[in-house]
């Protein structure tokens, strides 16, 4: 199998989560900031490569099962929880070093997050504080080897709206979806055809490298958000020949597997599996 963090060996992946997140209001919208007396953990997700991407799928299928926006905003606030915010703000500029210039350039059509493709960059960066301009950085951005940019996105003063952290997960996880649909013969030649379509469409800017001299000069990938981590495991995910994430036989929930012909994602699972399939099999053999 392989796997993020062996294609990316050498590469700065650190990155920050608190103890504690909470629903804030701002214009209006939903966002997710760190509680007020959260503690700063630091930890590298590519680490947990395996434990991230059955999270992601299976808070991504719970979002586009829910019934209501109080579950999508609570599987949101679960994620974040276990691993952080996603780092929006880094992650989505054309132009790295937008924080030293006067505008902000923009994807198109991001999860139709913006409307122009240019943005004034103090607005863009109060976009995303709890308090615009209310605290001063910390330095620990460039504590972890990142621009001072990050100060902000590691700081207690950063937030994200609930709107994009939802459609980013659930979109996650219906890429995986179709890939799963495309292997079911009940599907017609043009539905397969229309679900390869919705798995070539997943786009991965790719993971920017920098050099550093250690003694020498030598690449260093450079993950700008926890938001390309998650990008960069599902695409890797998705491009083997033998898909390393299944869907347990039993309870339906995503699970990494590192051996291929394993169906469940825990042997309680494998063991009422069976037990349900015994009992089921005695009923029928009981009404005969």
């Amino acid at each position: 199998m392989k796997k993020i963090k062996e294609i990316y060996e050498n590469r700065i992946s650190t990155w920050a989560k608190y103890s504690g997140y909470r629903i804030i209001k701002r214009h209006g919208q939903d966002y997710i900031a760190p509680d007020e007396n959260a503690v700063l953990v630091w930890y590298d997700p590519v680490e947990k490569e395996e434990t991230l991407i059955a999270d992601v799928l299976n808070m991504g299928k719970s979002i586009a099962d829910a019934k209501s926006g109080e579950k999508m905003t609570a599987a949101a606030l679960d994620f974040v929880s276990k691993y952080g915010l996603l780092g929006w703000m880094p992650s989505l500029p054309v132009n790295p070093y937008f924080y030293l210039e006067s505008k902000v350039l923009l994807p198109e059509n991001e999860y139709f997050l913006f409307s122009s493709t240019t943005k004034d960059t103090e607005k863009y960066l109060e976009q995303f504080q709890v308090e615009p301009n209310g605290e001063k950085l910390l330095g620990a951005g460039q504590e972890q080897g990142r621009s001072p940019l990050y100060d902000l996105v590691f700081s207690k003063n950063y937030c994200e709206p609930v709107d994009w952290i939802v459609p980013f997960l659930q979109e996650m996880f219906e890429h995986f979806r179709a890939q799963e649909m495309m292997e079911d013969p009940r599907y017609e030649p043009w539905e397969k055809l229309i679900l390869r379509k919705k798995i070539e469409s997943f786009y991965h800017p790719g993971v920017p490298y920098m050099l550093r001299y250690t003694p020498v000069p030598r690449a260093c990938w450079a993950f700008d958000s926890l938001k390309m981590v998650v990008e960069t495991a599902c695409v890797v995910a998705l491009g083997q020949k033998e898909d390393p994430v299944a869907s347990c036989k039993h309870c339906g929930k995503y699970f990494y597997r590192e051996d291929v012909r394993s169906a469940y994602c825990s042997h309680r699972c494998r063991n009422q599996y069976h037990v349900y399939q015994s009992r089921k099999r005695k009923r029928l053999e009981e009404n005969d």
